[in-house]
Order: structure tokens, then sequence, then C-alpha cells
């Protein structure tokens, strides 16, 4: 089977006089979506679903926050066993029906074009993975509506949870196969590992720490349905410490494996949008594979263990929590150059990618609180000393985790906007609203920061961690838990806005010209590309292809009308 399935034939199947034998029009019949081989048709099919799910994921979120806001009564929930089934549920769409899922949809329609490939490795892998995981998300929804998930009442709909959200993720670790071998395996001639793009480089990183974390929660997922049916958890509430199969992925430093292609994509909309592309090309790449490896969560928790809270005298996640501030650090510094000597565009793809680096700067900094208490325990335990501290820093069993969890989630939010609005020409032909897009920026930013806050300082009051419920409530933690309310509000707010802006450029209402343009191979086609991407596949010799002289675009792969290309980015 070969690498790439797209024909290159210059007759068959496509409009006569277009250029190459490429039809710029993509095929709308029911089949080809189905049984779509073109990347581009599947990556829009998984950027759509991932949209939708964000919305519904934080839209229930936003219920499992206001629930939270008074702790003396259940409003909502039933019980503490509803209430975790909501808050489960949210999570569960957040992570692996939103956040994934967009920078997957992203990564398999802009990977091929950055790389100058005909196609994705595998195209009707990613097809079928989607449909997959479509089934799969679905499903999980239905668990839950039935009594399934953490804390449900249903022996046989919590089975149906855990094997749904198994086929869910193993749906996406197929998707990350299929990204990851198109930027080792597919690469044009001349483009080293050392020459992709920024953001092809972050997408591979995140695929690949994929491949390495989700079989653990796969495997967790297994556990969970083993337990389940054959009794050894068997009511509501000892179901309740199965929310923690997805730790892995969903606790700091873990968590960050979801900054690692937002941080690439901000890197990339930097560079275009200051018209200075980053002149540290290699070292970026190589801290964003290192932000990929601290980011490995999987050994840092304890396999097969049920409501464990996190253990922060673990020595590897100290580790990992306090190294993981310094590529984040790194990379916007080196970024920094081209804002301070490039001429500053304040477009949305360059506001949600700075505002999307500086919260996880943040969320990375503010998980450095947690590791003074286990350090200050190992100096006194094993040095002799007797340092002590005035207020607790023991933070392990507290909201504290929900805080991280909340600038994570609206850096990675602002990663997708950032991404989506960069690329929406080459995607639909048609930009977004760029007014909009930083209304969206704003509320996302906003919602991010306001629900860390709150649940960190709620942390720090001594509210228990979430789903778990505490007998005391300590004075000021509804208050906090408020203001995490209003957090998640105006991250659905964001997704909401988002939405809105896809269905207008979707429908054919935003505007037709070319906004920007890079010196990436993806400018080099277009928008939206034809059904095999190039007429004939490029040579490249530097990392930023277009700018060498050398470097000549076949008249064939390039747009005709002048009068909807807009003048390319000014380089120094």
């Amino acid at each position: 089977m070969a690498l790439t399935e797209t024909r290159h034939d210059s007759t068959a199947g496509h409009a006569e006089g277009s250029p190459g034998g490429l039809s710029d029009s993509p095929l709308v019949t029911l089949d080809a979506y189905f049984g779509a081989g073109d990347h581009k048709v599947v990556g829009r099919l998984w950027l759509l679903g991932s949209v939708l799910f964000l919305l519904a994921g934080a839209v229930i979120s936003l219920v499992a926050a206001a629930e939270h806001t008074d702790l003396g009564a259940f409003t909502i929930s039933d019980d503490a066993a509803g209430f975790a089934q909501l808050w489960s549920l949210g999570r569960d769409l957040l992570i692996f029906g939103g956040l994934i899922p967009m920078f997957v949809a992203l990564a398999i329609y802009v990977v091929p074009l950055q790389v100058g490939s005909f196609s994705l490795a595998f195209p009707r892998g990613a097809a079928a993975a989607f449909w997959t995981w479509l089934v799969g998300i679905i499903l999980v929804i239905v668990s839950y509506a039935a009594g399934g998930g953490p804390g449900g009442w249903s022996t046989d709909h919590v089975v149906m949870w855990a094997a749904a959200l198994g086929f869910v993720v193993l749906a996406l670790l197929w998707a990350m196969v299929c990204i990851a071998s198109t930027v080792l395996g597919a690469r044009t001639a001349g483009m080293d590992l050392d020459r992709v793009p920024v953001a092809s480089w972050g997408f591979l990183v995140f695929s690949l720490g994929g491949l390495f974390s989700l079989p653990l929660v796969v495997a967790q997922l297994v556990l969970a349905y083993l337990d389940v049916k054959h009794g050894f958890l068997p009511d509501e509430t000892s179901r309740i410490p199965l929310v923690g199969v997805t730790d892995s992925v969903s606790l700091a430093p873990g968590l960050y494996w979801l900054g690692v292609p937002a941080l690439a994509i901000a890197v990339e909309a930097i560079g275009v949008h200051t018209g200075r592309p980053v002149r540290f090309h290699r070292p970026v790449l190589a801290l964003l594979g290192l932000l990929g490896v601290v980011a490995y969560g999987a050994d840092m928790f304890t396999f097969a263990s049920r409501g464990r809270q996190i253990a922060f005298d673990n020595g590897l996640l100290v580790a990992a929590l306090i190294a993981s501030v310094l590529p984040v650090l790194a990379t916007l510094g080196l970024a920094g150059d081209s804002l301070r000597t490039g001429a500053l565009r304040l477009r949305t793809p360059l506001v949600a990618g700075l505002l999307s680096g500086l919260l996880l700067l943040s969320g990375a900094a503010a998980a450095l609180l947690g590791v003074i208490w286990p350090i200050v325990g190992f100096l006194n335990k094993n040095f002799d000393t007797d340092l002590s501290l005035d207020v607790s820093l023991d933070l392990a069993a507290t909201t504290f985790h929900e805080g991280i969890f909340g600038l994570i989630v609206g850096a990675a939010v602002l990663g997708g906007i950032a991404g989506i609005h960069h690329w929406a020409h080459k995607i639909w032909g048609r930009s977004l609203d760029d007014r909009l897009g930083l209304t969206t920026s704003l509320a996302a930013a906003g919602g991010g920061l306001v629900w860390g806050v709150g649940g960190i300082i709620a942390g720090f009051l001594g509210q228990v961690r979430l789903p778990n419920v505490g007998e005391t409530i300590p004075d000021g933690a509804e208050a906090m838990n408020g203001v995490s309310t209003a957090g998640v509000a105006l991250l659905t707010l964001a997704a909401l806005l988002l939405l809105a802006n896809i269905g207008k450029a979707a429908t054919g209402s935003g505007s037709a010209n070319e906004p920007w343009q890079g010196l990436s191979l993806e400018w080099a086609t277009p928008s939206p590309p034809p059904l095999s991407n190039f007429a004939a596949l490029p040579v490249v010799r530097s990392a930023t292809p277009l700018a060498d002289p050398e470097f000549l675009i076949p008249a064939s792969a390039v747009a005709t009308d002048a009068a909807t290309t807009a003048s390319p980015t000014e380089h120094a």
C-alpha cells in the first residue's frame, strides 16, 4: 500500500482546463465525504466536528461549574455521583471531543501542504478515524445520558462509557499515526527535518506524544471496563474514582501536551503577521520537542490506580513541572525577536497566538506552586532542616488542579482559534471575520485566566479536588467557584463565536481575498488547494522556501486571478 493514495494523473476524474488537470472545485457528493481520500475534505470534517463538541463540552462544564457555586446542596445533580457524571462528561468532551480533534483537524489539512506532499499519509485511514471518533463520541454522550460514566448507576452503561471512550481514543491515535507518518515519510525533496515548518513540527511532536501517552488511557479504560463488568466496583460511589483514568493527559505536566501545537501555531503566526519568520528555527524546533518530552505524564501516575490523588512527592513529576516552564519561556523569547524587528499587525492569528503562549506560560508557572510543599518536605526529611511555611501549600487534594486545567485549556482554545483564523482562507477559500475573531480571542483568554485564578485560589482556601465534594465549606470557596463559573462562561462564549465565524466562512459569506501570505509551501498553492495540492512537488533549500531567490512557483500551482490575491507579506 502506498504511503499516499491520491491520484496524480492529468485526466482521470478531473475537470478540463484546470491546472495540471486538477479540479479546483471539491466534490460534494455523499460518497465524497463518506469515502473521502482527500485530506482537505477529511480535515474540514474533523474541524467542524471538533468545534461542535468543544462547544458542547464547554456548555456541560458551565453547568457543572454552576452546580458547584453552592457547596451546601445539589441543585442540578441529584447527588455527588450525579455531579461526578456531569463534571466528567464536560471534561471528556473538552479534551477528547474538542481540543485534541481540533489540532488533529488542523494537522490533517495543513501538514501535507507545508511539507510539500500530494496527500496525507493514509488519507482514507484518517477518514475512517474520523467516523470512528464521531460514532464513539456520540456513544460516550449516550452512555452518560443513560446512567453511565464515572458515578453512573447503570452498570451496563458505565461499561458502555469505558468502551466508547476507548474507541474515541483509538480513533485519535490512528489519526496521529497518519499525521506523524506524513511529516516523517512524505516530505518533499530538500526538506530535512530541521527545515520542517514550525507548525508541522509542533503537530509531529503532538502526534508522537499522543502515541506514547494515549495508550495508557486505553489501558486504564480496559481495566475500568473489567472492574465494572465483573463487580469490583459495584455502585455509584465506588465508581467515582474512575474519573482518574484520564489523569495522564488531564493533569499537569501531561496536560501541557495540548500546549505543544498551540505554541507552534503561535510561533508560525508571529512569523507571518510580523513579516519576520523566527530567525532561530532549529532552537525553536528543539524547544518544542523538549516540551513534548517533559509533558509526557504517563510515567508519573500509578498505573491502574483508583482514586489516588496526584503525588507531588514524585520526583519525576516535580522535575517535569519545573522543566516545563523553560521551553515555553524560551520559545516565546525567541519568537519575541520577530515581534521586536517586524511590522506588527494586530490580526486575530497573532493576537490569539500571543495570548495562547502567555496563558500557557502562566499555567506552567502557576503549577510550580504545587511543588513547593514536597520540596520543603524532601529537604526537611533528607537534610535535617526545619523549614516551615506560614501558608499551607499542600495542594494535592484541592481544586488547585482545576485552576491549572482552566489555564491550559484556555491556552489550547486560543491556539486553535489562531490556527483556524490563520489558515481559514486556505481551508474554505474565505477568511474569517477578524473583528469577531479578536472578540473571540479576548473571550477565550479572559475565560481561561478567570477559570484558572478561581480554581487556584479555591485550592489555597482548601476546597477539595473536583469532582469530590467536601463535608466542610471553606470560607470564600463558593465565591471563587463563582469566579471559575464566569471563566467557563467566557470560554463557552468563545466557542460559540468561533463556530459562528466558521459558519460564515464555510457558507461563502467571508472575504474572498487572500489576506496574507507566508514563506512556507502552503502559500504556494491556491485557496483552497486543488485535489493533489501541487502540480509538481517543489524542491526546497531552506526553512522558508518562498523567500529563496532560486525557488520558482510553477504557474499552474498558483491562483491565476490576481484580483483575489493579496500582496505577499513584506520580508526583510
